[in-house]
């Protein structure tokens, strides 16, 4: 760091400190420094919790918290409650208001006639029975709520999918960067034996220049791994809708195992809970109620309606060379109507054979989605029994791997072994490591997707165990 010259204390001070100001000194840097520190503190920043690492469950209620594709879900119900609204309007009377001037001119068998006249008006309307159309209308509307509902859960569960993936890719990644610096250590470490041995004259120098390629291949993948890590917490941040920007520390839950049902459970549950099957259900509910409100058109409907005037005005006119001036005076009327539908063209058998038609293609693809649902579930639940097979031998095949590159390199190191032995020992033993870091995420990954697939939006890793499962 390049240091500057402070004239009161004939010290070189850092030029991080000084201030820009000419002929202020150095008290000034250390004054916006100190007034700095008591911004932070005036202001609450927890220093303290900086370095703390989130839980699964804290990244996923920060998800549900800010993700906007969540937003969206919850803004289309509160759309779906106004559209309730609107529908349960017509059980109410339709009141109005208004005013105006009219100047109306005429000629009749008394001569011409010229009226003026301000007048306001109160009109009230209601239907008294219309045969269930306003009912039915009403159903549907309320049913189609009910569905953006199971859609707004479908999005939550996909929204909790997404912040597990990469919550446990962040993980491997992070432990796949660890295994690469242990390898970049131990061929440093393998290098500087090489040249020890061949300033000894005991090993040619062939294993100088083997070891020199295995540091710089071994640092090339510690540059990609680290990268891995660095775009892992990226991904997290965008599916906790956050700033991609944004430090984060996890909590390592790779190797938890997780609590998980028996196929026929899973099943059962699926077609129980799965929001997009409930969304089904409740998409042919509108679908049957629309039917009925349009069959409802077939049929007459009553209705009563009112209003009174109050008017201020004139009406002059001339008979026989008479002028006539009369005062417009207020008025009322009232009366129920019976409307019958009784030829329409064929617009009411249409619109009933529409209904019926969309609620066929809704009852067939409901059936469609019960068929992938059960596949998805079973497809998941084989996932997840193959991945937890698999951390089972991986984690044999890695201690057998562990010891026989400790093997070889004491063989190495006694000088009874070639270096190839230490070469093909530690390719071993790295693949064994990033494979048994796969098999981790992998059989989380498993676990998550069978949550989904079940409708389940299921509790954080580690909170419930079934060893069974899992060891």
């Amino acid at each position: 760091m390049k240091r500057a010259y402070d004239r009161q204390s004939g010290q070189g001070v850092p030029t991080a400190f000084v201030t820009p100001l000419q002929g202020r000194g150095i008290r000034a840097g250390w004054t916006a420094a100190v007034v700095a520190i008591l911004h932070l503190c005036l202001f609450g920043v927890d220093i303290s919790a900086a370095g703390d690492k989130r839980t699964l469950q804290d990244c996923i209620d920060t998800a549900l918290r800010n993700h906007p594709s969540i937003r969206a879900a919850n803004e289309a119900v509160n759309a779906a409650d106004a559209k309730v609204s609107q529908s349960a309007s017509s059980y109410f009377p339709q009141v109005r208001a208004s005013t105006g001037y009219s100047h109306n001119q005429s000629t009749g068998a008394i001569g011409p006639t010229v009226t003026k006249d301000y007048t306001t008006s109160l009109s009230v309307n209601q239907t008294l029975y219309d045969f269930g159309k306003t009912g039915h209308a009403l159903d549907a509307t309320r049913a189609s709520r009910r569905s953006l509902e199971f859609d707004q859960e479908r999005v939550v569960q996909d929204v909790i999918l997404n912040v597990k993936q990469s919550y446990f890719a962040l993980l491997a990644a992070d432990k796949l960067a660890t295994v690469s610096q242990k390898s970049l250590d131990k061929a440093e470490s393998h290098y500087r034996q090489a040249q020890a041995f061949f300033r000894a004259g005991s090993k040619p120098k062939y294993d100088v220049t083997r070891t020199e390629v295995e540091v710089n291949n071994a640092r090339l993948e510690l540059i990609n791994a680290r990268n891995n890590a660095k775009i892992g917490k990226i991904t997290l941040n965008n599916a906790m809708g956050t700033d991609p920007g944004a430090d984060i520390s996890v909590e390592d839950v790779l190797s938890e195992p997780t609590e998980v049902s028996s196929l026929e459970r899973a099943l059962t549950e699926a077609l129980k809970s799965k929001p997009e099957l409930l969304k089904a259900d409740a998409d042919i509910l509108a679908a049957q109620e629309r039917v009925k409100a349009e069959q409802s058109n077939y049929l007459p409907s009553l209705s009563a309606s009112g209003s009174y005037n109050w008017s201020s005005g004139t009406s002059e006119g001339n008979f026989l060379g008479t002028d006539i001036r009369q005062d417009v005076g207020n008025s009322w009327n009232a009366g129920i109507m019976l409307s019958i539908p009784l030829f329409e063209g064929g617009l009411t058998r249409g619109r009933v054979s529409e209904a019926r038609a969309n609620l066929l293609v809704l009852e067939a693809r409901r059936e469609s989605l019960r068929q992938s649902i059960l596949l998805e579930v079973n497809r998941a639940f084989a996932d997840l029994e193959s991945a937890t097979a698999r951390v089972d031998v991986m984690q044999t095949a890695l201690k057998k791997a562990s010891e026989n590159l400790d093997l070889a390199q004491g063989r190495y190191e006694a000088g009874v072994g070639p270096y190839i032995e230490v070469t093909d020992a530690q390719v071993a033993s790295l693949k064994a490591e990033t494979d048994h870091v796969q098999a981790l995420y992998d059989y989380q990954l498993a676990a998550a997707k069978l949550f989904r697939a079940m409708g389940r939006r299921s509790d954080a890793v580690g909170e419930k165990k079934d060893e069974s499962a899992h060891r």
